[in-house]
């Protein structure tokens, strides 16, 4: 009987095995349907923003409001036209997904 039951064991934990491998057993990640944009027809080009801007490589330690605050004129927006005004020219990013190296378009206000 312990026989039985060890071989009935062993050949489970090798389908267990074999199933991991070739199936897995973890979700794939599928981008949240609220964050997926429908795709615009050529014919339906957005329009390229119009608003000043200035292209600024991120160093370590910099924010999007520690960049307009050394600009001049930048310290009496609110925070909701700077952060709209940088996904308009950044096609929509938010400006916590900024990455160290990589160069934006930051809104320039006089």
């Amino acid at each position: 009987m312990k026989r039985l039951l060890l071989f009935i064991s062993f050949c489970f934990t090798l389908f267990i095995i074999y199933f991991d491998l070739t199936t897995g057993t973890l979700p794939t990640p599928q981008p949240p349907a609220s964050t997926v944009q429908p795709a615009v027809p050529a014919s339906q080009q957005q329009p390229a923003p119009t608003a000043a801007f200035k292209e600024i490589t991120m160093k370590p330690g910099d924010t999007l409001l520690s960049i307009v605050e050394t600009q001049k004129g930048g310290d009496n927006k609110p925070m909701e036209t700077i952060i709209s005004d940088f996904q308009s020219l950044n096609e929509g990013m938010k400006p916590e997904n900024m990455q160290i190296g990589k160069t934006y378009k930051i809104p320039v206000y006089k």
